[in-house]
């Protein structure tokens, strides 16, 4: 024991010792939604009950491009640990020489030689250090690629949702135009008739003017979002197509998870625990290069005058040299390397803690936006039905001469404005509970299997 205590305490000297990142995780979170069921198998977006919503999704994991090279770095990265356990193991290689010269008294002599060659030079300690990088960096870059999963699909449903937010207000501005031409034909007639004064008229001509400037404007972003999402699809660009787009279901609650579990479920804090992991290995590798390192060299060969006589009668010679070599003045450059890995081991431990705690925050965000829009959304429904029914009769008032125009066009755009305001709050609702699926990390394991 005594004998082999010198080598423990080389090894333990080796070894750098860390601060492991720490956040100290909440038991429950401060907001909460409607209980729900797991999310269903074959993707997490079919919580909506939405056919067109699952085919573009299915359409975007086959053909987007960023998971494509996402995907390309787990291939890559899994060459790199192939490439890392290689450097641990001997290089062979073999070399052949011919030599030709002449002398006026033996006349011409040739020689052939075949030389096998083998050549290995590893750390005496931490030379497992590489390999544990490369591994780590393998991870990282596995839930790297499930982490884009999910914001792809996160990505294609909120653009949907904007698509069919445009959509709906399109169609609400167009419904807007037509009652307010045929509200500008019933003004003609009454100033023909002398019930009404140009002034009304006039009027009523700048609300049309309104209402097909806004039908423009909501065309461009219904074009703005068909060109987003055919992007994310992997698709050269589409024209948006001439229809109203349904509202899905919307679920009343999704699954959370315990706040502790979110260190497992959400592929980007995986990633950057990987990435912790590759960067105290980055430390061991740099604190290994300032012990001992060990190279073996052979050599060996057959010596012929003729090629043939090589491979039949050639004569064999080989050598064989070893050498430990311990590193003993560099003018600090060793040391300072590891002190530079160390600050990088710091920089990625920090990035984790704070990745963790806007992971923290983001699913509070989103649990308090699930909760608000609901009630806020029940409110502003009866609002809008409020504005319709005082438009309806500040409308029959006018027509009755009991009430100026300018009352009419302020109830209109109050109960138009209304209408566009709550299509928005309704789409908030969806990809708050989209948001919620990102912040809690579950939904990439559907898209893993697709």
């Amino acid at each position: 024991m005594k004998r082999l205590l010198p080598l423990l305490l080389l090894m333990s000297a080796c070894t750098p010792h860390l601060q492991a990142p720490s956040v100290a995780m909440p038991d429950r979170y401060i907001y909460s939604v409607p209980s729900a069921e797991p999310l269903p198998d074959g993707g997490w977006w079919l919580i909506f009950e939405d056919e067109l919503l699952d085919s573009l999704q299915r359409r975007a994991l086959a053909q987007n491009r960023d998971l494509q090279v996402a995907l390309s770095r787990i291939r890559e990265a899994h060459h790199t640990i192939s490439t890392a356990r290689a450097s641990l193991l001997p290089a062979l290689g073999v070399e052949f020489e011919a030599e030709s010269a002449r002398q006026p008294l033996t006349g011409t002599n040739n020689e052939f030689l075949l030389s096998p060659t083998v050549a290995w030079q590893t750390p005496l300690l931490g030379w497992s250090y590489p390999t544990q990088q490369a591994r780590a960096e393998y991870m990282a870059s596995e839930w790297a690629y499930r982490a884009t999963m999910l914001t792809l699909t996160h990505s294609v449903a909120t653009t949907y949702f904007t698509l069919i937010e445009a959509s709906e207000q399109l169609a609400i501005s167009r419904q807007s135009l037509r009652l307010r031409e045929q509200s500008l034909a019933l003004i003609d007639s009454m100033v023909h008739y002398g019930f009404s004064s140009g002034m009304d008229r006039e009027q009523a001509r700048s609300m049309v003017s309104e209402a097909a400037a806004d039908v423009e404007q909501y065309t461009m972003l219904l074009s703005r979002a068909q060109l987003s999402l055919s992007t994310l699809l992997g698709d050269v660009p589409q024209a948006v197509a001439d229809k109203l787009y349904i509202l899905p279901t919307l679920p009343r609650g999704v699954p959370t998870n315990l706040p502790s579990e979110l260190l497992t479920h959400r592929p980007d804090l995986m990633e950057a625990h990987y990435n912790v992991e590759a960067a105290a290995a980055k430390v061991g590798i740099a604190r290994s290069a300032r012990f001992p390192s060990l190279s073996l060299t052979g050599q060996g060969g057959l010596f012929g005058k003729d090629v043939k006589d090589v491979f039949t009668e050639g004569d064999w010679a080989w050598s064989l040299a070893g050498s430990i070599a311990q590193p003993l003045f560099a003018f600090g450059r060793r040391k300072r390397s590891e002190q530079i890995a160390r600050e990088e081991y710091r920089q990625a431990a920090l990035q984790y803690e704070q990745a963790v705690l806007q992971a923290l925050e983001e699913v509070e965000q989103a649990l308090l936006s699930v909760a608000t829009l609901r009630r806020e959304a029940e409110h502003y429904a009866r609002y809008v039905e409020q504005n319709e029914r005082i438009a309806s009769l500040q409308q029959a008032l006018y027509e009755r001469g009991m009430s100026n125009y300018l009352d009419v066009i302020s109830t209109q755009q109050t109960w138009y404005a209304s209408q566009l305001q709550y299509v928005e709050i309704l789409i908030q609702q969806y990809q708050a509970v989209a948001d919620l699926v990102l912040a809690v990390g579950d939904g990439w394991q559907e898209g893993e299997q697709k």
